[in-house]
């Protein structure tokens, strides 16, 4: 068997990462569970790794920042949320609560889009504490100094 394409693939695998990336910006679009778990976890990740993160909640992802927030399916005929759960801890995982929790305990910056929030009829004191309302062009702004975005949605 020739070996010599493998060769050639393993010498593309091995990259080194020239930039350092200081901080990243995550916007959340949707309120389902995987999402919102992704974007958490993403955020903690990247805390651990020195980065500053800011995250922004918008259209339905607003929902995750109110105090009453409970997580739906992405998509019908998914396992139900506690049962995922409860995989989830079996197994040594941090849950969606949990991540959360360690998000805002390690610094990360917590935005709600004002524009979704108005047309949602949500008010501030319903959603968590230390959660900062921007219009979208103020945490454009924010983004653009970034180095690294990511839209989960």
């Amino acid at each position: 068997m020739n070996q010599e394409p493998r060769k050639k693939y393993k010498k593309t695998i091995k990259r080194e990462i020239t930039k350092k990336i200081a901080s990243i910006s995550i916007i959340l679009t949707e309120d389902a569970y995987d999402k919102a778990l992704t974007a958490f976890n993403s955020a903690v990740g990247a805390v651990e790794m020195g980065m500053t993160v800011h995250m922004f909640f918008t259209s339905r992802g607003v929902n995750v920042l109110k105090k009453s927030y409970k997580p739906r399916r992405a998509r019908w005929g998914e396992a139900p949320i506690g049962w995922k759960e409860g995989s989830i801890k079996r197994r040594g995982g941090p849950i969606l609560a949990h991540l959360m929790y360690q998000a805002k305990d390690m610094g990360v910056n917590l935005y709600v889009c004002y524009t979704s929030m108005i047309s949602m009829g949500i008010k501030p004191e319903e959603l968590l504490s230390d959660v900062k309302a921007l219009r979208m062009a103020e945490f454009l702004e924010l983004t653009i100094e970034t180095d690294s975005q990511f839209v989960i949605g």
